[in-house]
């Protein structure tokens, strides 16, 4: 699929928040450790040709979307290694449409009442990725591995947007618990403010690397 396509065509939503914690496995064996250009891709249906003959069509393009909507999913069922491994796999691309600001906004049309007094999953999957999104304090250039952070707070500032839809999003009715790995919810100390800001309580991700 050529990168033209796949930015006029929306990417599919991936699975609720409830989804991915009752199927924790499930986004495991979907996205191995191992050769993760096998998946990285984007999802946008192929045309009825080139799923016909795949061997003699062109690879998906990845795209931040998909991206995203991966690190979401890492995000949710507390997949670590993973998240991290995306996440450094998005903030190195340098392309101008992948600039956090320029991120599509996953619900254009009919979007979750986040503000509703009856929260849905939907509601919840939007809050969670307006969050996501609102991480920008890192240089676009950061190294995987940050062994002098004087060296990197020197560096010039170049401060990214968050997407319009994002500053947007309504916080949750009632505050929203996202567990960890092993079921527990985070305490106070450990909730993150671009999430609660949202209505959700998750603890902060592993954004930096030491």
């Amino acid at each position: 699929m050529s990168v033209g396509r796949a930015q006029s065509l929306s990417e599919p939503i991936p699975p609720t928040p409830s989804k991915l914690l009752a199927n924790r496995t499930a986004v495991i064996q979907k996205y191995p450790l191992r050769r993760p250009m096998a998946w990285r891709h984007s999802l946008i249906s192929q045309p009825l040709l080139h799923r016909l003959f795949p061997l003699l069509s062109p690879p998906s393009s990845d795209t931040p979307s998909a991206s995203f909507y991966r690190l979401y999913q890492f995000f949710v069922i507390d997949w670590t290694v993973q998240f991290r491994n995306e996440l450094e796999y998005f903030w190195t691309r340098s392309q101008p449409d992948w600039a956090l600001s320029a991120l599509p906004d996953p619900y254009p049309n009919n979007k979750p009442k986040t503000g509703a007094a009856t929260d849905t999953d939907e509601a919840l999957q939007y809050a969670i990725m307006a969050g996501l999104s609102w991480r920008k304090r890192l240089p676009r250039d950061a190294p995987p591995i940050v062994d002098d952070f004087e060296e990197l707070r020197a560096r010039p500032k170049h401060p990214e947007s968050v997407p319009a839809w994002a500053e947007a999003v309504v916080p949750l009715s009632e505050v929203m618990d996202i567990p960890d790995s092993e079921g527990k919810v985070p305490t106070d100390e450990d909730v993150d403010e671009d999430f609660l800001r949202f209505g959700v309580r998750a603890a902060t991700p592993h954004w930096v690397f030491v």
